[in-house]
């Protein structure tokens, strides 16, 4: 029983691991196949594209919000997250950097991160943000203008 629970939390991990390669890829379909259809999405109310987001279409919002937050600050190559994993049973907690530079003032972010993901049937169902900072995460935003990602 104890090597059942094992595996399935390896599977977990690497699911959750691709999760982060296609956050990192803006591989929309990436993420979506990772997320169980009732997923539920929970991001600090403080942060512009913070909340509770249900289902692939809420998804979908969180997706965009983020990426008109973060895109203008990351370039492709630049938004490595770091992550590290840790499973057991059906959660997977994954430590990780939400890194930014500010291309106009040459300012750097580099801040540690926390994600918990609930696992069931292969799919992620419940997946919760948790920032080391979000004072230093607004500031930093403040700096310019959101702009609309493109879909």
């Amino acid at each position: 029983m104890f090597a059942n629970k094992s595996s399935t939390a390896q599977l977990n991990a690497e699911k959750a691991r691709l999760l982060f390669e296609a956050v990192e890829h803006r591989n929309r379909d990436g993420i979506a196949a990772i997320y169980d259809q009732n997923i539920v999405i929970n991001e600090a109310p403080s942060l512009p594209y913070g909340g509770e987001y249900q289902g692939h279409e809420g998804a979908l919002r969180h997706g965009l919000g983020y990426r008109s937050a973060w895109d203008r600050f990351q370039r492709s190559s630049a938004r490595g997250l770091a992550p590290q994993f840790i499973a057991q049973g059906d959660h997977v907690v994954v430590l990780w950097r939400q890194k930014a530079e500010n291309g106009e003032t040459g300012e750097k972010i580099d801040l540690p991160a926390v994600s918990v993901y609930r696992f069931a049937d292969g799919k992620i169902v419940d997946s919760r943000m948790f920032h080391f900072d979000t004072a230093s995460l607004l500031k930093f935003l403040s700096q310019a203008p959101v702009v609309p990602a493109s879909k």
